[in-house]
């Protein structure tokens, strides 16, 4: 199993690439990351966590929508699991596609 590590480098950051333990990740953790690494965290933990590869085609408006989700659930929950946020949003989202 991979160490869980998360290597991100931004372009405005002239330091070396950042390391961020995504396994224990709070939200508020999450909620302080830039603007442009909460939509990648999202997709890389939920790709983790759900490496079923049901489909390749990336639906924008849903993707969206998922992170605002995950989003909405971190600010109502700053001390939450940032990772079990997801599993829930995943859930509801599978939920609702198998009553369509």
């Amino acid at each position: 199993m991979l160490s869980g590590l998360l290597f991100f480098s931004t372009p405005q950051a002239a330091d070396a690439p950042r390391r961020l333990d995504v396994k224990s990740l709070s939200c508020q953790q999450w909620l302080e990351q830039p603007d442009d690494i909460r939509p990648m965290l999202v997709a890389w933990v939920h790709g983790y966590t759900r490496a079923g590869g049901e489909s390749w085609i990336l639906d924008v408006a849903s993707a969206r929508e998922f992170v605002a989700t995950v989003h909405a659930r971190c600010m109502e929950m700053p001390q939450g699991s940032f990772r079990y946020q997801i599993l829930e949003v995943s859930k509801q989202r599978q939920a609702e596609a198998k009553k369509k």
